[in-house]
C-alpha cells in the first residue's frame, strides 16, 4: 500500500476525526504513518490508519494496528501483509461504547468473582469481552511507539484484562 509519513500531531488529529489538510496530489488509499520525532507522548514511525485522499480531501477508512514504518519524505511503498486493520477506532466513539457496555455489564453483574475481586472471563460475554481485548491489545503495542522517556505514558495504559 502506498505510504505516507506525516507529523504525529496530524496522525491523531484525523484519528480523533478531525480534518487535516495534508499537501499532496495523491488520490487513492494511503497509509498514514507517524514520522520520526522525539515529541514527548508522541508517536515515532508507527503505522497509524488508512484514509482515502481525493482532491486532498481526507475521509478515514481505517485505524491500523501499530507497527514500524521507518520515515521517508515522499510516498513510498509498505507491504501490504504488515498491515492489520482494526475492528474499531480506539480513537474515537466506537471505544466509548465497548466501554459502556462492559461496565453496564459489570453494574449488573450478580455471580462470582475471582480472587482480585473481578468478574471470571467466562462469565463476561464474548460480544463484551472480545472487544476490550482487542482494544487491550492495541493500546498495549501503541505504547511501544510513543516517545515516553520516564514512561509515564505507558502507566496510564492499564488494561482492563491481564494478558495471558
Amino acid at each position: 500500500m502506498r505510504t505516507l509519513s506525516i507529523a504525529p500531531e496530524q496522525l491523531l488529529t484525523i484519528l480523533l476525526g478531525k480534518p487535516v489538510a495534508l499537501e499532496t496530489d495523491y488520490t487513492g488509499l494511503l497509509l498514514l504513518a507517524a514520522e520520526k520525532n522525539k515529541n514527548i507522548n508522541l508517536p515515532s514511525e508507527m503505522a497509524g490508519c488508512i484514509v482515502y485522499i481525493d482532491n486532498r480531501q481526507i475521509t478515514f477508512v481505517s485505524l491500523v494496528h501499530p507497527f514500524k514504518v521507518s520515515t521517508h519524505f515522499d510516498i513510498f511503498k509498505t507491504d501490504d501483509s504488515l498491515i492489520h486493520r482494526e475492528p474499531y477506532n480506539w480513537f474515537g466513539p466506537q471505544s466509548l461504547v465497548i466501554e459502556k457496555k462492559l461496565k453496564d455489564f459489570s453494574i449488573s453483574y450478580d455471580g462470582p468473582l475471582n480472587n482480585g475481586g473481578n468478574i471470571p472471563r467466562g462469565f463476561i460475554p464474548d460480544n463484551i469481552a472480545e472487544p476490550v481485548i482487542l482494544s487491550d491489545k492495541y493500546w498495549q503495542d501503541y505504547t511501544t511507539f510513543v516517545n515516553d522517556p520516564d514512561h509515564s505514558f505507558a502507566e496510564q495504559i492499564k488494561p482492563m484484562f491481564k494478558q495471558q
